[in-house]
């Protein structure tokens, strides 16, 4: 809230009290019939209130200036957001050119597995020459893929 705001309410709200001053003297010059005590007590009353109109007019230029302020700042946090997320995407993408694949998970066998494996191929369901196994969900092995590029996994 800046300050035309708080400015623009509190003499909007005093004005209008003010003018409950004038406007009993006015009633009860009304009610003893002095019309000179009522010109006078009107003349004060519109004074008044139009101190309160001032002061909405003020009220008001405050309002629209937060939500200006307000719109530069959701603009500004916006630009910042979309920079950290091109930022954030060129890291990953600097992070894939330098390891091409970041999350695959590497078996090492070992020697003697290896010579047990092929002295036994019928437990495997495939011979181990150096490319991957694929397994289905049942747990078994599949055909290996020829073209690694194309094979694609499903979770």
């Amino acid at each position: 809230m800046n300050t035309q705001i708080m400015e623009g309410m509190i003499g909007a709200n005093t004005s209008i009290r003010l003018s409950d001053i004038p406007m009993r003297v006015y009633r009860q010059a009304s009610a003893e019939g002095d019309t000179e005590k009522m010109k006078q007590a009107l003349s004060y009353t519109g004074d008044c209130l139009d101190n309160a109109s001032r002061y909405q007019e003020k009220l008001e230029q405050g309002m629209k200036a937060e939500a200006k302020a307000e719109r530069e700042k959701a603009k500004l946090e916006q630009e910042a957001a979309i920079e950290k997320r091109r930022e954030e995407r060129r890291k990953t993408e600097d992070g894939a050119e330098a390891d091409p694949l970041p999350e695959t998970d590497t078996v090492e066998i070992s020697e003697a597995a290896k010579a047990a494996l092929e002295n036994n191929p019928a437990e495997t369901g495939a011979k181990i020459n150096g490319k991957p196994l694929i397994y289905t969900e049942a747990g078994k092995t599949a055909a290996p893929v020829k073209d690694e590029s194309v094979a694609s996994f499903s979770a």
